[in-house]
């Protein structure tokens, strides 16, 4: 199995789709299969490699397809549908770096085929950079094995510090109680500095090496540094076609780090052939480098989209289901976060046999820090709708618990809290800076719960109460601006008159549950496959 396909077939794995990439070599008449998931996926894929239009045949065939340049090539990768977009580019982009890091093993191990000392080095090389985690782990052993490759008694391995502009030491050989201080990028006479900015390698010999680094250099024994260099990225993926960056190709990755071996026995110059073996082993610690870092961050996004699929169940228990005002009410409620987790909350409180409470919310932005509020504001107001009789003093409350939280974030809270009271035949109602709260007359007509105060955050005034008349067969219809923000593939607002124009149709005796459902088919119709730009949320209750 080769590299490529081998890839693949991990990413079949991982995912549970398949995956091959056919590669189109410049004076070939026909495609080559690079690799394949399957022998099955590669049979399934090789008419479509061979069509005119390949993209408009994966299209049809319900594929995904992304061209991808690996230098002197071009190739086709199709894979199955899914949705997990990050992971086909990641996939897209690893093709590339393994190509790469073939290509340059193979080409070292032709040049080196008839050294015996650096093809056993080239071998440790590979068994250490496969077994181990990080560079820093087998960095004393990588000083161990090319320094006696080269014949060097000191060695020093300079890891690049880009936030501090240095080149920091992160294993050394044969210093002894010496200590190797880092190296500034300013010292532009030091040859770690010097191979550094060209990318590659540099040697000093004499008073030259002396003066460069009198640590490694001794009494003027010579000197070899080479820098170590990621995979180039001449070529990006966007989309699903590979887009060539001239800027690109013509600005080199800055080094991950610098080699540095002096003290030779018996004094002799590195060789033109030492340099060369320099540069292809930094070349192969760099892509390994390069490789661990992109694994790295594919696990930790991996970790924290299963993270945020956790925080978006924990989240969505915390809210109550509607049930809780039944028998004298019936409600539907739906979440609906930008984000795996969002600022939008509801409350739903039997309070007795004549009176049911219902409370929107949503704290300003989205994303952990909205949730994190969120989470504080439904645990206040589940408290505080309890014990005050009046929605006036129940969101008051809210207000005085959250003080802290929302002065030290710079965030508010848009919410509404109304009470149906049918004893009284009314609805008593605070509405601190929401605007989307209606009750919805049986005959569709829709009466706003004016605002009367600012969003929770904003300043600590008093919160006045208001009421209104409550009429047999009304409900009350709450939701966010998410909902009437959605934008379609154009950009364009979904609005709320459109909103209110589904509500008045509904007259007919629908049930919460058919008025949740209406809303949101029209907010899915609208946006389609456009993201959301904010968290959605609809409550609607009614005591029939």
């Amino acid at each position: 199995m080769t590299e490529v396909a081998a890839l693949l077939a991990a990413f079949l794995e991982a995912t549970g789709r398949e995956a091959a990439i056919w590669e189109r070599r410049e004076g070939s008449v026909s495609p080559s299969l690079l690799g394949a998931s399957t022998e099955a996926f590669a049979s399934r894929t090789e008419a479509g490699a061979t069509a005119w239009d390949v993209a408009t045949w994966a299209r049809t065939h319900a594929l995904h397809a992304q061209l991808v340049t690996t230098g002197d090539s071009v190739g086709w990768l199709l894979v199955e549908p899914g949705h997990a977009a990050d992971a086909d580019r990641l996939l897209g982009r690893l093709i590339p770096v393994v190509r790469k890091l073939t290509r340059e093993r193979d080409g070292a191990t032709r040049e080196l085929v008839e050294r015996y000392e650096e093809i056993n080095f080239l071998y440790a090389i590979g068994e250490l950079l496969g077994s181990s985690a990080g560079v820093e782990e087998i960095a004393e052993t990588l000083l161990i094995e090319l320094a006696a490759t080269v014949g060097a008694k000191r060695a020093v391995f300079l890891q690049t510090n880009r936030a501090q502009q240095t080149l920091v030491p992160i294993a050394a050989l044969g210093l002894g109680e010496v200590t190797y201080e880092a190296v500034s990028l300013e010292q532009g006479e030091h040859i770690a500095v010097r191979a550094f900015r060209s990318g590659s390698a540099c040697t000093d010999d004499g008073s030259a090496a002396a003066a460069s680094d009198a640590i490694l250099a001794g009494r003027g024994a010579p000197l070899l540094a080479v820098a170590i260099t990621r995979p180039s990225s001449g070529a990006g993926i966007t989309g699903t076609f590979a887009v060539p960056t001239r800027r690109a190709l013509e600005q080199p990755a800055t080094p991950l780090g610098v080699l540095v071996l002096g003290g030779r026995d018996g004094g002799q110059p590195f060789t033109a052939g030492d340099r060369k073996l320099a540069v292809a082993v930094s070349t192969q610690i760099g892509t390994a480098m390069h490789n661990v870092s992109l694994v790295r961050a594919a696990m930790d996004r991996q970790q924290m989209l299963r993270e945020m699929e956790l925080a978006n169940e924990l989240q969505l228990k915390l809210l109550p289901n509607p049930r809780v005002v039944q028998p004298e009410a019936r409600a539907a409620a739906r979440v609906v976060p930008a984000e795996s987790v969002g600022g939008d909350f509801f409350l739903l409180a039997r309070l007795d046999r004549d009176r049911t409470g219902v409370l929107i919310g949503d704290v300003s932005g989205h994303g952990y820090q909205s949730a994190l509020i969120m989470a504080l504001a439904l645990s206040a107001a589940g408290i505080h709708v309890q014990a005050a009789f009046d929605p006036s003093s129940a969101v008051e409350a809210v207000q005085r618990s959250l003080h802290d939280e929302l002065e030290s974030t710079e965030m508010s809270i848009s919410m509404c809290y109304a009470v149906i009271d049918t004893r009284a035949g009314e609805v008593r109602y605070a509405n601190a800076g929401h605007p989307h709260v209606f009750a919805l007359t049986a005959d569709g007509q829709a009466t706003r719960l004016a605002a009367v105060a600012p969003p929770l955050g904003w300043c600590d005034d008093t919160i006045e109460e208001s009421v209104m008349t409550w009429k047999p067969g009304s409900r009350l219809v709450f939701f966010t601006d998410g909902v009437v923000d959605a934008r379609d593939a154009s950009g364009d607002r979904l609005t709320e008159e459109a909103v209110l124009r589904t509500l008045s149709r509904m007259s007919h005796g629908e049930t919460p549950d058919d008025i949740l459902e209406a809303v949101f088919a029209q907010l899915n119709g609208h946006v389609g496959r456009t993201a959301l730009r904010d968290d959605c949320t609809v409550v609607v209750v009614d005591r029939p």
